[in-house]
């Protein structure tokens, strides 16, 4: 029996052994594919496939889409001078209004409402407003000042305009007199 120990023993051992290259074997087997999938040069390209012509979008339908009416030749028609004078913004669109200037005077007008030479008012910010007329976005923004209309006095300009004195043909005069003044 002891006899047979030992050579238990080494058909253990050699089996386990024989196991263990076969596993390596395998996994550099599934490494050695790996690095081949990677390889640019054995890879082919992809045949090109020509791309088919597109055709054109029908303005018709993208016009439908957004909500405006396309016209055949809107540059037949005349050009209406808009122009910008005062926007006011409200927390809620609907509620802000722009005034604006056209050949038949000056009027507030609010988002949606229909401009004189056609077109509609899209949009209202604090300093342009988005007018769609005919499929065409046109911006009006209010007129730029050379110099702001508000500006703080200088402290020297201030102090260089002289007061008006009480009693010195100023309107207002002093209610309450000084003690001790008769």
């Amino acid at each position: 029996m002891s006899a047979l120990r030992p050579s238990l023993r080494a058909g253990l051992l050699v089996g386990a052994l024989s196991f263990l290259v076969a596993w390596l074997a395998w996994l550099a087997y599934g490494s050695w594919q790996f690095r081949q999938s990677l390889n640019p040069a054995s890879q082919q390209a992809p045949a090109v496939v020509p791309a088919a012509p597109r055709s054109q979008p029908d303005p018709q339908a993208i016009a439908r889409l957004f909500g405006v009416q396309l016209q055949e030749h809107p540059s037949d028609l005349p050009r209406v001078p808009l122009s910008l004078l005062a926007s006011l913004v409200a927390a809620h669109p609907e509620q802000s209004r722009a005034l604006i200037e056209s050949p038949e005077g000056s009027r507030f007008y609010g988002i949606g409402e229909p401009l004189p030479g056609g077109g509609s008012l899209r949009q209202i910010g604090t300093g342009q407003v988005r007018v769609q007329r005919f499929g065409e976005e046109l911006i009006l923004s209010l007129p730029q000042h050379a110099t702001p209309l508000l500006t703080p006095q200088a402290e020297d300009a201030a102090a260089a305009q002289p007061h008006p004195q009480p009693g010195s043909g100023s309107l207002l005069q002093p209610s309450v007199q000084s003690p001790g003044a008769s």
